[in-house]
């Protein structure tokens, strides 16, 4: 993909639209498809995540992401996420794991319904749970998302 510009530019499309998609608006309802577009934004920015890996550009910041001994940074965070979701870009979103997958709007500390405490930190922010690992979309995935972007660009501007 990183010597095809037509295919990468049509991932980080791809990748832009998820990022943006309606089904993370605060007021979309908790039996909308979100859990489906998250799995597929998760799957995506894995993929971008390993290209700016093979190119030595690991986005690697640690700001918010919870290390404790399972991820070191926000690559490993998503890794760990990509792992433990089912295959489904193609499932009902009522086929994907409910209990184990979570989302939070706005700041605030709680228990869901699987027994996992969480803690949101920021207002106006979406957070996202798989267990008890949290990420949050604007403050890490569109980070992570714009990093591996920019070395990837840079990468194919300086060797194509």
């Amino acid at each position: 993909m990183l010597n095809d510009t037509r295919l990468l530019a049509d991932h980080l499309a791809q990748v832009h639209d998820l990022v943006d998609s309606p089904a993370f608006d605060r007021n979309s309802p908790d039996n909308g498809p979100w859990k489906t577009e998250f799995a597929q934004l998760i799957s995506r920015v894995h993929s971008l995540l390993l290209l700016a890996d093979l190119i030595d550009k690991r986005v690697d910041f640690r700001q918010g992401v919870g290390v404790n001994g399972k991820v070191q940074d926000i690559t490993s965070l998503v890794n760990w996420m990509h792992d433990r979701m089912p295959a489904v870009s193609s499932e009902p979103a009522e086929q994907l794991p409910g209990n184990r997958l979570n989302r939070y709007f706005n700041a605030g500390t709680g228990r869901f319904a699987n027994g996992c405490l969480f803690t949101v930190e920021f207002d106006s922010e979406l957070a996202f749970f798989i267990d008890d690992q949290r990420i949050y979309l604007n403050r890490q995935i569109r980070r992570a998302v714009s990093e591996a972007e920019e070395a990837i660009q840079s990468h194919a501007r300086h060797n194509l």
